[in-house]
């Protein structure tokens, strides 16, 4: 996912929160309460995003003043394109900041090179039940024989099916409901499919996060590689059913080639569908903004279908977390630090700043209200959440599963069998490789 994804979105409608009272959400009762420090210290933070550092520091400076008066935290921005090689070489040098970002798909060396701090044992002392995050944002910070979580969430990110209703009422198709199948959802996609219009009944396929793995991630398995990072799961019946599936709406004509809408990724599918060339894409909250700011037709969203056999809708959400470093001099004002910072408390700064989901689930509605007067079903991206699978793939294998495999199946017209063996052959290797380190 690029890095933008990460940033912060100044929104107008973002200052629309401001007509809340802080004040009456503060009298609810709070789904993760802060706890005070025992003995306040010095601290060291990296984040990788300069409009990230302003809000978060503004909650610090709240944890600071009424939760651990005395402490200091020295929060730094380390660039996104030095961030990662910068933490791995204070990894290897146990130098790793107290308290700093984590995403989902770096986790896994981190996690298994012990340089995070358990963050477990502090949740349960103060009473947090972590299943209130959702599947989704925490199952992959999980790690060890207990399943212990090693970090706590910053935002959230999902996918849904965003729809061109003047498509949908020109060829005379009823909009999709949250209950839809995979079938109704290909029923739509060939009634909305026009050739002498050059209109495209769908595009689901591009990319990790919003594409494909979407589809194998309902039918109950981790997609391209298991939660253990130990395999991978493209060989999975499941999946191969999955992927056929999609393959034969594009070879029926449904979908766009790769070389039709001018790329693989997942911004390439959501252009075409601005450009009105395709009813119905794939696409992530994040694109919600350039939606409401460009689209020139009516439209809506609507969450992904379900899996015939499964019943479910699952997206592929992804969550920056928040972690500590297991080496920290202060682990215990770390920990503390970092639960401030999921806190309903430590989270409103980011739901009143606009344009992030908050992962607190208490935030969601005025996440909401951030984009303003619209009819737009945006609670479809919140009851995405629950049922959601988060991300397992790691940085090592993320260009090529975003890119070669698309690119495979969707343009090229490999099969869905020699395309997942040479996918899994490529991603078995670099399992074997970080297995050895």
């Amino acid at each position: 996912m690029s890095t933008k994804r990460f940033t912060l979105f100044v929104l107008v409608v973002g200052l629309l929160l401001g007509v809340f009272s802080v004040a009456q959400a503060q009298d609810a009762t709070p789904a993760i309460a802060p706890t005070a420090c025992e003995q306040p210290g010095t601290l060291t933070m990296w984040v990788w995003d300069e409009n990230w550092a302003e809000i978060i520091g503004a909650a610090i400076e709240e944890w600071k003043t009424d939760y651990c008066p005395g402490a200091e935290v020295d929060l730094q921005v380390q660039p996104w394109a030095q961030y990662w090689d910068l933490l791995r070489t204070n990894a290897a040098g146990g130098d790793l900041p107290d308290v700093f970002n984590m995403s989902q798909d770096r986790f896994f060396f981190y996690a298994s090179n012990n340089a995070l701090l358990d963050l477990q044992p502090y949740l349960d002392a103060a009473g947090v039940d972590t299943s209130l995050w959702g599947t989704g944002m925490i199952d992959p910070y999980r790690w060890g024989d207990e399943s212990d979580l090693y970090a706590t969430p910053v935002n959230w990110d999902t996918i849904a099916i965003y729809y061109n209703q003047d498509l949908f009422d020109a060829a005379g198709v009823e909009y999709p409901t949250s209950e839809w199948t995979w079938d109704e959802f290909a029923d739509a996609a060939y009634a909305l499919t026009n050739p002498d219009a050059d209109v495209y009944g769908a595009a689901v396929y591009s990319e990790y996060q919003a594409g494909y793995p979407n589809w194998i991630a309902a039918t109950g398995i981790p997609p391209i590689v298991g939660a253990g990072r130990t395999q991978c799961t493209l060989r999975e019946r499941s999946s191969l059913d999955a992927l056929n599936f999609l393959q034969g709406l594009y070879a029926d004509g449904v979908m766009p080639s790769v070389s039709i809408m001018g790329g693989a990724s997942a911004d390439d599918a959501f252009n075409f569908w601005l450009s009105g060339r395709v009813a119905m894409v794939a696409g992530g909250s994040w694109k919600l903004p350039d939606a409401l700011e460009q689209a020139t037709f009516n439209w809506d969203v609507v969450q992904l279908p379900r899996n015939p056999e499964t019943g479910r809708t699952r997206s592929i959400l992804h969550s920056v977390g928040y972690v500590a470093a297991a080496n920290s001099d202060q682990p215990d004002l770390a920990a503390n630090l970092v639960l401030f910072l999921s806190s309903d408390e430590g989270q409103r700064y980011f739901a009143e700043a606009g344009g992030v989901a908050p992962a607190n689930p208490g935030l969601q509605d005025e996440w909401i209200a951030a984009f303003g007067d619209t009819d737009v079903n945006i609670q479809a991206f919140v009851d995405a959440i629950q049922d959601s699978q988060g991300v397992t793939v790691f940085d090592e294998i993320w260009d090529a599963i975003n890119s070669e495999l698309v690119i495979n199946i969707f343009d090229l017209n490999m099969s869905v069998d020699e395309a997942t063996q040479q996918a899994c052959d490529f991603i078995d290797e670099q399992l074997a490789a970080m297995a050895a380190q």
